[in-house]
This record gives C-alpha cells, sequence and structure tokens, in this order.
C-alpha cells in the first residue's frame, strides 16, 4: 500500500492540484472498490461537490468536499492504488477503478490493479463507517507526541509480535509492510519478536529506527519528485530485495509469514532469539 512515506508526498501535491475544483461526473470501472454509505447513487451525490482540500489521516486520503447533500469522500489506496491527474481526453489505464471528472477538463484517477482498496462516499463526518478511521494511533512523525516515553508505554501493554505491532494503525500512525520491514531491519529486529520481550533500551532504539528511517524516506521522495501515480521502493534496505545480499553484513536476505503478512529480514542482523528457547520434541521421543 501506499505508506507515510509516500502519502506525505501525493497528498500536497492532489491538494495544490485540487483546490477549488468542482467535480462533473464520475465513471466506476470497478464497482468492487466503491462503497456508497448513502442513498444515492455516486454520480447524483458527487456531481457539483467542490473539492475544498486534500488531507491524510493515517493511510487514509480524505477529499473535503462543500456541497449539497454533505458528505465526505475516503479513499483507502490498500495494496496497490495510486492517483494520477490526467486530461478527460486522455485515454484511460487499464488499471482504472474509478474516475472523477472535473469541470475544467480533468480527470481525478484512482487505479488499482488488484482492487484491494476502497473507495467510501460517506456522510460528512461519519468517520466511524468507514473500518480504520475513526480511531488511529500516536503519529510517529510529530515529536511532540511520538516521544520515547510515549512509545515505551504503548508498547508495553502489546501481547504480539513486533511487526504486527508497528502495522497496527490504531497504535502508530502509521506503516505498512515495507516500512515496517525496513524499521525492523535498522533497529536489528527479528519480525516475529514479542513486543513484551523487549526491554526499554531496545524500544527507544525501535522508536529511533521509526523515526529515521520515516523521516529519511520521505525526504528521499521529495527530493527524488516521481510521478503522481509513482511509489518509489529502489531505495528500500530490506524490502523486496528477497535473496539479495544484507546490506550491512551480507548475508543473503530471507522471508517469513507474519500473522499474514510477509516480512524480508537479514537472520544474521535479525537473529530469531525465540530459537534458543526452542525444543525439538522429535529427538527426546527417539531417545
Amino acid at each position: 500500500m501506499p505508506e507515510r512515506p509516500d502519502l506525505e508526498y501525493v497528498v500536497p501535491i492532489l491538494a495544490r492540484e485540487l483546490a477549488g475544483a468542482r467535480l462533473a461526473g464520475v465513471r466506476v470501472r470497478k464497482p468492487v472498490v466503491l462503497r456508497v454509505a448513502m442513498e444515492g447513487s455516486p454520480e447524483a451525490l458527487l456531481a457539483g461537490q467542490r473539492i475544498e482540500g486534500v488531507s491524510r489521516r493515517a493511510h487514509f486520503v480524505l477529499f473535503d468536499l462543500r456541497g449539497e447533500p454533505a458528505l465526505d469522500l475516503v479513499v483507502s489506496p490498500m495494496l496497490a492504488g495510486r492517483f494520477a491527474i490526467a486530461p478527460a481526453t486522455t485515454k484511460s489505464p487499464a488499471d482504472l477503478a474509478v474516475a472523477f471528472a472535473l469541470e475544467d477538463g480533468r480527470e481525478l484517477r484512482y487505479r488499482d490493479d488488484v482492487q484491494m482498496g476502497k473507495v467510501y462516499v460517506i456522510p460528512r463526518g461519519a468517520w466511524s463507517v468507514v473500518p480504520g478511521l475513526a480511531t488511529i494511533g500516536l503519529d510517529v512523525l510529530d515529536p511532540k507526541a511520538f516521544t520515547r516515553e510515549a512509545f515505551r508505554a504503548l508498547a508495553k501493554k502489546r501481547r504480539d509480535q513486533v511487526k504486527v505491532f508497528l502495522m497496527d494503525k490504531s497504535a502508530l500512525d502509521a506503516m505498512g509492510n515495507a516500512y515496517a520491514d525496513e524499521v525492523l531491519w535498522e533497529a536489528r529486529l527479528h519480525p516475529k519478536t514479542m513486543v513484551r520481550g523487549l526491554g526499554d533500551a531496545q524500544l527507544d532504539e525501535l522508536h529511533d529506527a521509526i523515526v529515521r528511517v520515516l523521516d529519511r524516506a520521505r525526504r528521499t521522495i521529495a527530493e527524488r519528485r516521481p510521478a503522481l501515480d509513482e511509489k518509489l521502493r529502489d531505495f528500500l534496505m530490506v524490502r523486496g530485495r528477497h535473496g539479495e545480499p544484507c546490506p550491512r553484513c551480507g548475508t543473503k536476505l530471507r522471508s517469513a509469514g507474519v500473522h499474514g503478512h510477509d516480512a524480508e529480514f537479514c537472520p544474521t542482523c535479525q537473529p530469531d532469539a525465540r530459537q534458543s528457547a526452542l525444543v525439538d520434541w522429535r529427538r527426546i521421543t527417539k531417545r
């Protein structure tokens, strides 16, 4: 999914390009991504609405609309969702899911080739009808909110694996698969490490790794200025590099499953401390 560094780059562009634009209509190519939580067709509800602003809330993109009826347009891009702004006369891409026609002749296009993302049309302020939107966690790039002390207090309540914790948007705003892997590599922690087993020094290092990795990523993306619909990942250390040598020690990078997600890590830099406590019951039985 587009993650925090991606959205830090994309959302200001959308806000600048779309401020004051008025919607003229909508084309729905992939109905599975659309969720309308009120009576009426999307065409009837959205036509004539003016885009007042665009903002980010965790991994959601919020379009602040002004018009009748009062509503919000919320997009959760998930794994493969991305945005584009193009003249309405240009050919639509094959992965187009929903296109919002603007009165100035452009289209705001939401593209999603795996159709995992969602586009919600909801009554204004009714955030509770969108799963995960109402409750979000600590802003990891706000130094006043995301202190070492606040992070330690949050972590000490957890009883799950560290990668699951990092990806919990109700706890931390916000990371997905890619940057959770990057943070854990930076902090030298195995993705299946139990949070409750981490001491204060390890939690402080994990906190600092979150800040370093996400801040470095957003600065890199801003400096390289990719196209709006391009997701940069080539500068990451471990994500997407299964089987390649670890940039730090040269060991071949591995993958593991973590509660339905894949994790990429270095077995040398990020050893699985749980292995020392494992017992091979098959050998004991044979004896």
